[in-house]
């Protein structure tokens, strides 16, 4: 079981999933690439998370 929680993908405007931004249990929020998301078993599901565009080609450190 991870330690964390998925919160939203945040998607491109050609719809291509751009990253995935999880959180820990302290609260602190970081994007990481949705294969890792799916490799490292972390819930909810990919498909069931939020979408939200996105016009940032990289993730923004600090986020949320």
């Amino acid at each position: 079981m991870s330690e964390y929680t998925g919160v939203r993908r945040e998607v491109l405007k050609d719809g291509a999933i751009k990253h995935v931004v999880i959180r820990d249990a302290g609260g602190t929020e970081q994007a990481i690439a949705a294969k890792d998301y799916i490799s490292q078993g972390i819930l909810p599901d990919l498909n069931e998370l939020p979408e939200v565009s996105t016009d940032n080609e990289f993730p923004v450190a600090g986020k949320g």
